[in-house]
């Protein structure tokens, strides 16, 4: 911490104390803002991410907090500006309404809460301030989103089901998920993410997928991939539109199947 911001503190603490100043924390946020030199605009968005992120992600946002050590998966990194949700092509960066999404819905299954209760506005400002922590953000832009369409009116049915588990079988998702999804394959227990930590596959059989349970947000993870993971992306592999929503179809009925034989 520099020199000036913890004269910055002791100022805040010294006019709380003497004066009754507010001990409102985003007064205290303020107060550092300015000392920074940041505008009044940065000064928002700086605020807003100390208010709601800076407890997980830290104040330089590269995991360097107390908490990291406790919470599995570790809170993204985004100083490398690697993004696993996105509407966006492979290795691509996600869009603003990409960001927006993972905010409102948070992240299932992990310590990133939904944050649908907060407004807009206040969101997008937040993911204003999240991008100056990477540079690919001032270097290049993100790719167009993909085509979404939706899903078919039999996306339920068991002959999807039955086309999708070959689809399944012939790209080898065994290798990593298990052959009945629970994320027990041969390859599973050597697996790694970007940042060389062990990454365990997703047990389709347990929990909603981390992207979002629709059918169309498992249909937009299988044509993306998730960056940073050893999960790829499938638009090339299967171009075939039947087949794709075959894949999703199979994959949501693991769960529901798992569900009925624990009943």
């Amino acid at each position: 911490m520099s020199a000036r911001r913890i004269a910055t503190l002791l100022l805040f603490g010294a006019c709380v104390a003497t004066v009754g100043c507010s001990n409102d924390p985003d007064q205290l946020f303020y107060e550092l803002g300015r000392a920074d030199g940041l505008t009044p605009t940065q000064l928002r968005r700086r605020n807003l991410y100390y208010r709601h992120c800076v407890g997980c992600h830290g104040d330089k946002s590269d995991n360097q907090k107390l908490a990291t050590p406790f919470l599995d998966p570790h809170p993204r990194d985004f100083t490398r500006g690697v993004f696993k949700f996105r509407s966006t092509p492979t290795a691509s960066l996600p869009t603003d309404a990409d960001l927006l999404r993972t905010l409102r819905e948070g992240v299932h299954g992990t310590s990133m809460p939904s944050w649908k209760l907060v407004p807009d506005d206040e969101l997008l400002s937040v993911i204003a301030f999240i991008k100056t922590f990477s540079t690919r953000f001032t270097r290049i832009a993100p790719m167009a989103a993909i085509a979404l369409p939706g899903a078919p009116a039999d996306i339920q049915s068991p002959e999807r089901i039955e086309r999708g588990r070959k689809v399944y079988a012939e790209l080898q998702c065994g290798k990593c998920h298990g052959d009945t999804g629970k994320g027990d394959g041969p390859s599973s227990a050597t697996l790694v993410d970007s940042e060389e930590h062990p990454i365990r596959p997703f047990d389709f059989t347990k929990l909603s997928p981390k992207g979002g349970s629709r059918p169309e947000d498992l249909y937009r993870t299988f044509m993306t991939g998730l960056a940073g993971t050893p999960m790829p992306d499938y638009s090339e592999l299967t171009t075939d539109e039947s087949q794709r929503w075959d894949l999703v179809t199979f994959v949501l009925s693991l769960r529901a199947t798992a569900n009925q034989e624990q009943r």
